[in-house]
């Protein structure tokens, strides 16, 4: 199981983790990234709780809190 520790460092490409990776997971990380963002965004246009995961339980994150631990 990944530690939230190592979730939350940051990540340039993901053929640095799994070498050899085909095309299609390449993009894959920086388009999570951005789904991320938009979800952020959107939670605080719309003062709507985040719902995230931090070792291992679900926590309702407001929109104006950080997300890292």
């Amino acid at each position: 199981m990944t530690t939230s520790q190592q979730t939350n460092q940051p990540l340039t490409r993901i053929d640095q983790l799994l070498p050899g990776v085909d095309a299609d997971l390449k993009g894959s990380l920086a388009a999570i990234r951005r789904a991320a963002l938009r979800a952020r965004q959107v939670a605080e246009q719309t003062g709507t709780d985040l719902i995230v995961v931090r070792s291992g339980q679900l926590v309702r994150v407001p929109p104006k809190q950080k997300l890292a631990p």
